[in-house]
């Protein structure tokens, strides 16, 4: 070994990186935490947080498009990219995993009233549900979700139709306890697909396609062109949709089922303190009991956007703040025999269904 090898090798006042440029230079291969992140490409919060651009990511022949669905409508939808090298080394669906640190760097925390109301309700999957059964608290709760936890959702099921490649959407898991906003369009791609009512999607939402012959993977799917309602997958949905909940009804014994019913719908009453509600895809009906007959003259209602207040003999009876909005022209009431107070308002986006009546 040369001198100035020998002094190299031993020279405890080097820096990590001259150590780590005298090792590379003699054939020694390292990886760091640096070298390692470049060699993933960017993370989605990266893609998104940081207004990098389609062009901005880069993406290689090996890289993956999905889509990033906004809960603000204004904004577009956008096709964002899973690093062939992620997709590699993550058998399976690697989206997940690879999206959970864009809901984990969502600072809203989750709300203790909605969270006791949804107690007794089973969470769809994912790290909450164990949580769900064991120590269920707001503390807890948002421990699991600074993690991220991600939900998935299936649009339409593999199957030999469609090559046995499905669509799905990422969700953030506890987005109605953190009280999000509704993805409008999300649910629109899921009534598109079949679902009636759709089901309602909290916050912004990830879209993609994953393959599971002749081995699980994820495959592409781009905004614009697999997003638009005459994709042919979505064409083919209602029916694969219907044919994949037969036969899941007769393998389990409940012919006859669909999806689940949401809060309010099939003529079964909603039941708050104060009143009971049901609800279609078009309207809202809320029913006001009183002990004695109600006297028509004294009543007084006001139908705001988001709210509706109740005077009776001109006191305040009942104030309504709702989940959504409602059209105020679009709003009536009248007694039903003397004792039953009926308010009918209809939805300012019609097809929207509430998972509860107050915001």
């Amino acid at each position: 070994m040369s001198t100035e090898d020998n002094k190299d090798d031993g020279d405890d006042d080097m820096t990590l990186q001259e150590r780590e440029d005298w090792l590379k230079a003699r054939g020694v291969e390292i990886e760091n935490p640096r070298d390692r992140k470049a060699s993933r490409g960017p993370s989605v919060v990266d893609q998104l947080r940081m207004g990098l651009t389609t062009t901005d990511t880069n993406p290689d022949d090996t890289s993956i498009a999905f889509v990033f669905c906004p809960s603000d409508d204004s904004k577009p939808l956008q096709t964002v990219y899973l690093p062939g090298s992620v997709s590699v080394t993550s058998p399976g669906d690697a989206l997940p995993n690879y999206i959970k640190a864009y809901f984990a760097s969502d600072r809203n925390t989750i709300d203790a009233s909605l969270l006791r109301e949804q107690a007794t309700k089973h969470f769809a999957g994912g790290d909450l549900a164990q949580l769900a059964e064991t120590k269920l608290s707001p503390a807890a709760m948002n421990a699991v979700a600074a993690q991220g936890s991600v939900e998935t959702f299936p649009l339409v099921h593999p199957a030999d139709t469609n090559h046995f490649q499905g669509v799905y959407i990422y969700l953030d898991e506890v987005g109605l306890l953190k009280k999000l906003p509704h993805n409008s369009r999300a649910s629109q791609i899921a009534h598109a697909c079949g679902y009636n009512p759709p089901p309602n999607f909290y916050g912004d939402v990830f879209l993609g396609r994953v393959e599971t012959k002749p081995k699980m993977k994820n495959i592409p799917f781009v905004a614009g062109i697999d997003t638009d309602r005459g994709a042919e997958w979505m064409q083919r949905a209602v029916s694969e949709n219907l044919l994949w909940q037969q036969e899941m009804n007769e393998l389990t014994g409940q012919m006859g089922k669909t999806q689940p019913t949401q809060v309010g719908t099939d003529g079964k009453e909603a039941v708050e303190d104060e009143f009971k509600w049901t609800q279609d895809e078009d309207e809202i009906e809320i029913v006001l009991m009183n002990d004695t007959p109600w006297d028509k003259k004294t009543i007084k209602i006001t139908f705001l956007a988001r709210s509706i207040h109740i005077k009776y003999q001109g006191i305040d009876k009942v104030s309504i703040p709702l989940y959504g909005s409602v059209d105020v022209d679009g709003c009536t009431w009248t007694l039903d025999g003397n004792k039953r107070l009926v308010i009918t308002c209809e939805k300012a986006n019609s097809g929207e269904m509430w998972p509860r009546i107050k915001v």
